[in-house]
């Protein structure tokens, strides 16, 4: 009698393992959950464009991708933003770029505003190879159209002093080439269905020439 009901007690505990490695699974699910939901979100870098940084976008200063020698007083950062995608902070992007001085307590920021993406950041140096300025594509985050593949870029010089940025070019749908020298920066692009050369000098970072090389057509079906 003993002996039928051990093995009954045991048929019974059989039977209620796979509920428990449910009622498991359920609790580690709901712990985790709580956990990433009261976790305090990552901090933020706060931009001279606003008094607080929203909690599903975060602000982070970094180093560039590429080494820049600016000099022994002034290094040059990018600002990144992560945007919050479920409980992580994921896809990343260079939204702005600031100037760090020895003799200053102050961030230089380039751009006004953190509404830009910064898809290209390169130095301009001479034949000597001394930076004369910071070659930058862009493309409009706060204008642009979601439901477009399309995204026109602009193209920026930054001055070493920090004192903001000077725009070449907008609308470019591609940069075919970018060479320059001591002299001239030589731009030669795509804009609709146009390939342009512009050339832009490279004391003053003023346009000096800007023409049409070529024109694109639609094939014949």
């Amino acid at each position: 009698m003993k002996t039928t009901t051990f093995y009954l007690n045991i048929r019974r505990f059989n039977a209620l393992l796979p509920l428990l490695a449910i009622l498991l699974m359920a609790l580690a699910l709901a712990w985790g959950a709580f956990f990433s939901d009261t976790s305090p979100p990552p901090k933020s870098v706060i931009p001279p464009d606003r008094k607080e940084s929203a909690s599903s976008e975060v602000l982070d200063l970094s180093k560039l991708d590429v080494e820049l020698d600016l000099g022994p007083k002034l290094v040059m950062l990018k600002v990144v933003i992560r945007k919050k995608s479920g409980s992580d902070y994921s896809r990343s992007a260079i939204r702005n770029l600031v100037f760090v001085e020895d003799d200053s307590t102050d961030l230089k920021w380039v751009f006004p505003t953190q509404q830009q993406e910064l898809v290209s950041v390169h130095p301009l140096m001479n034949s000597n190879g001394v930076i004369k300025g910071i070659y930058v594509e862009a493309i409009d985050k706060e204008n642009a159209v979601k439901s477009s593949e399309h995204e026109p870029r602009s193209i920026y010089v930054v001055p070493l002093d920090g004192a903001g940025y000077k725009k070449i070019l907008s609308n470019v749908d591609e940069v075919i080439s970018r060479r320059n020298d001591a002299n001239k920066l030589r731009l030669i692009y795509q804009k609709d269905n146009t390939i342009r050369m512009a050339q832009v000098d490279m004391q003053d970072f003023l346009i000096t020439g800007d023409h049409e090389l070529a024109k694109m057509t639609e094939l014949k079906k």
